[in-house]
């Protein structure tokens, strides 16, 4: 039996079995896509009234039963009362369980988005899905069909998706989940150097914790509130050099004292095409030199944010460091990410505010912090497994692939008729005279989005408007340049709608 039919089996397995021991639950997690959710959760976590590690992403549903409980908010500032409302409202909290919802999203783009953010964005010129939500006593499911569709002449027909799809249930404090389900791994707004939201969801079956609770025994109750989530998952695309290429996953994130957050993640990839396929030892194979190499492709990251409120105004630093498959600190083959964030109140009213300055580079150093000792192309590339880190023609990281750079402003606005305003600014260097050279000899070493090094400014504004069942949005995006052979600047428009009713 190979890979594929493996996993299916032991999803309908794991969910089977645990379904008659789950208790009811409504939404399974805060998803990955909404910024504004995503500000209003960070706001409340700078207040303390959600706890534990909050940037691994989809968020379970546990960590804001807390805010069910409205004498939590009583004293707190109208902006952080209305950020809680928000969370709740949209986590559908208090919702009729047992019944069916249709539900779907139709996204147009005269351009996917080159910079993919944390934010929900088309991946083709037509992204749409459609189907049924089910909230239920003992598990909660999506099922999503849908197609994505390029409009240009000469362009490839529609690609079908069940982006979206999931299943998952509770066993005590525990959630397992399974289908195509998007991750985000990291503090970053911006970017994730190693799991986020700009390839496509691939399938995979995982367990993470839905409270992220302390430990109780005085051992390990230093450690604070604590989150852990572990997957399996397989890459089945047509087109893969490694056909079924499986990816394994375990993050550990500790929260020691309030507000600071640190974070252990390793992926790797195991079996697939000619590669021997040891799941086991690519699990535990830590060591990976030219003399022991393992038979895995491994990445792993380490990550620190803090969080201050000063009352009125939180703020967090937060840095994210990716090692590529060696050792922790020399020959460590490192890129980086950093950011600081700024949240706080506009006026009386509810209305709120965030400002974010992001700064991402997957220039591999050859040690940890060696900035003057870059190593061409290490980042999602690999010798063993030559697409690398990559999933259906996109990294499963950082947006712009290996070798490049991205400085970032944005600034969100949340008001209280729940209407979102947006803007942001990008400046992108994709790609390196070196890597071109490397890649245009035939080299595995490559960045998928241009070919030839190029840099890029762009200016992104946007609204989403929320109306009954539905959610509408609206973005414009203007360029200078574009990724190679493409040149010239160029204006962006898209447009989307979400329904469940």
């Amino acid at each position: 039996m190979t890979l594929a039919p493996r996993l299916a089996l032991s999803l309908s397995a794991i969910l089977g079995a645990l379904t008659a021991a789950a208790p009811a639950i409504a939404a399974p997690w805060a998803d990955v896509g909404d910024r504004a959710l995503r500000s209003d959760i960070e706001i409340l976590h700078a207040r303390g009234l959600i706890a534990g590690p909050i940037t691994t992403w989809p968020i379970p549903v546990g960590y804001f039963e807390p805010l069910q409980d409205e004498g939590r908010l009583t004293g707190q500032p109208e902006f952080v009362r209305m950020a809680a409302q928000r969370v709740l409202d949209k986590l559908g909290s208090g919702r009729h369980t047992g019944g069916l919802k249709a539900a779907g999203e139709l996204r147009l783009a005269s351009e996917p988005n080159l910079i993919r953010d944390f934010g929900d964005n088309a991946r083709d010129e037509v992204d749409a899905r459609a189907g049924l939500d089910y909230d239920g006593e003992r598990f909660s499911a999506n099922f999503r069909v849908g197609a994505l569709t390029p409009l240009g002449n000469g362009d490839s027909g529609a690609r079908f998706t069940l982006d979206g799809t999931y299943a998952t249930t509770l066993l005590g404090n525990w959630q397992l989940y399974g289908g195509y389900i998007d991750k985000w791994y990291g503090p970053g707004y911006a970017s994730s150097l190693i799991l986020s939201n700009n390839a496509r969801p691939f399938p995979k079956i995982g367990i993470t914790r839905n409270n992220s609770t302390a430990f109780e025994t005085k051992w390990l109750s230093w450690l604070g509130r604590y989150q852990i989530d572990f997957f399996v998952g397989l890459l089945e695309e047509d087109s893969r050099d490694d056909r079924n290429t499986g990816v394994g996953s375990i993050r550990i994130s500790i929260e020691p004292i309030d507000g600071l957050e640190l974070t252990v993640t390793r992926v790797s990839q195991f079996c697939g095409g000619d590669n021997a396929c040891k799941p086991f030892r690519a699990a535990f194979g830590i060591n990976n030199t030219d003399k022991d190499r393992n038979a895995s492709n491994d990445e792993g990251t380490f990550e620190i944010k803090y969080t201050y409120d000063f009352n009125v105004v939180s703020f967090s630093p937060y840095l994210q460091i990716m090692n590529e498959d060696t050792g922790p600190f020399t020959h460590s083959y490192e890129s980086h990410m950093g950011g600081l964030s700024w949240a706080g109140p506009w006026d009386q009213n509810g209305a709120s505010w965030r400002l974010v300055a992001e700064y991402t580079d997957s220039r591999a150093t050859l040690d940890a912090f060696g900035f003057g000792n870059r190593v061409t192309g290490l980042a999602y590339n690999n010798d063993q497994y030559t697409d690398g880190f990559r999933y259906r023609g996109r990294t499963m990281g950082f947006s712009l692939d290996s070798d490049s750079t991205l400085f970032t402003v944005s600034g969100l606005m949340m008001m209280p008729n729940g209407w979102t305003y947006r803007a942001a600014f990008h400046n992108a260097h994709i790609n390196t005279a070196e890597l071109a050279a490397a890649q245009a000899s035939g080299s595995y070493l490559r960045n998928t989005v241009s070919a030839q090094p190029v840099t890029v400014n762009q200016y992104e504004a946007g609204v989403t408007i929320p109306w009954q069942s539905f959610t509408f949005d609206l973005g414009v995006r203007y360029q200078d340049e574009q990724p190679f052979p493409d040149v010239g600047s160029q204006f962006n428009v898209e447009a989307g709608v979400q329904f469940r009713f």
